[in-house]
């Protein structure tokens, strides 16, 4: 696979796919070529950084989030403040910080915009 998209989340969905490898258009025209050539003989090709990041997400532990924590989350992603994201959901603003809290010791982040990126990092939002 060429691509431009290099997150986490789209990595895992493509080797999962099958793709037989994952390679970034600004690779070096003769790493496309050999990569060509590689995946033709059935070999997989991935581009280091990829396969390092790859490697450091099969190593990490997997943070769940709960049904609430994601939609939660999601609603931050859309630009909601706390006060309508507890509006929205017919629970208090309290409640939604202290999710918000949950969420960002499960992602270990400190701040709203923080959780969202590495929740699309992690391929939690979708």
């Amino acid at each position: 696979m060429l691509t431009t998209y290099d997150t986490d989340a789209d990595i895992l969905r493509a080797v999962e796919a099958g793709a037989a490898g994952y390679l970034l258009k600004d690779s070096d025209p003769q790493v496309l070529l050999d990569a060509v050539w590689a995946a033709s003989r059935g070999e997989t090709v991935l581009n280091p950084d990829v396969a390092q990041r790859l490697y450091r997400r099969i190593r990490e532990p997997r943070v769940d989030l709960s049904a609430r924590e994601t939609e939660i989350v999601r609603l931050v992603a859309d630009g909601l403040s706390n006060r309508a994201i507890a509006k929205q959901l017919f629970v208090t603003e309290a409640t939604v910080k202290s999710h918000l809290v949950h969420v960002f010791s499960k992602l270990g982040v400190d701040s709203r915009t923080a959780a969202v990126a590495a929740a699309r990092e992690r391929g939690l939002l979708r």
